[in-house]
């Protein structure tokens, strides 16, 4: 480790477990998590193997790290504040939008996961506790207070909340991890407005369906 000033330690110290877990996500994503040894990751970050043991003590450390590092859904908190005065409508456009944007720009996380989680049960429980429960419960607090309590009682928006996410992530793995665009093009704008609407549609009930 090259010397550095007592006051920027932390900062260097996380830039570069920072760099690894990335250099990590972009082999893990390509050649699987037990088909990427320690050396590879650590040249790919522009270290030495040894080095990678200061930061992390094996490569299940790393991967636990990224998997707290990473998430495959935005701020969810700071959507709902930033949208407080937005219709239903739009914050849900919105939040599909944004959701589609985070996967796009993290497609290499997206192919880690579908090979790793399966394998890795303790670690995909973790990533659900840490990722989609908070963001779950959000988007249901966030749909009670739109659509009031009576709706609230009438169906589960946990279930609500839960399936929206659900059918992001599954058009985006279908359609342009899997390769569904080749086959059935769709452009992006109508991807992300058909999410919504049929979400949207589903959640009002009889008012979506008076008003089409």
């Amino acid at each position: 480790m090259p010397k550095i000033a007592a006051s920027q330690k932390d900062k260097f110290y996380e830039g570069r477990r920072a760099d690894l877990a990335a250099a990590a996500v972009r082999l893990w994503a390509e050649k699987g998590f037990d088909g990427t040894s320690v050396a590879t990751i650590a040249e790919a970050a522009g270290v030495a193997k040894g080095t990678f043991y200061l930061y992390f003590a094996s490569k299940q450390a790393l991967l636990e790290d990224v998997l707290r590092r990473y998430t495959l859904l935005p701020n969810i908190l700071s959507m709902v504040e930033e949208m407080a005065d937005s219709s239903l409508e739009q914050a849900v456009h919105a939040f599909v939008r944004a959701s589609w944007t985070h996967l796009n720009q993290h497609r290499d996380l997206v192919l880690l996961a579908l090979r790793e989680l399966p394998s890795h049960l303790a670690q995909a429980q973790e990533a659900i506790e840490r990722v989609l429960v908070p963001t779950n419960r959000l988007l249901a607090q966030y749909l009670e207070q739109r659509l009031g309590p009576q709706r609230a009682q009438e169906l589960s928006l946990i279930v609500a909340g839960r399936g929206l996410i659900g059918m992001i992530i599954m058009v985006f793995i279908s359609q342009e991890i899997l390769g569904a665009q080749r086959f059935l093009p769709v452009e992006e704008d109508k991807i992300i407005s058909t999410i919504a609407q049929v979400f949207l549609h589903g959640v009002l009930g009889n008012e979506a369906g008076q008003s089409c």
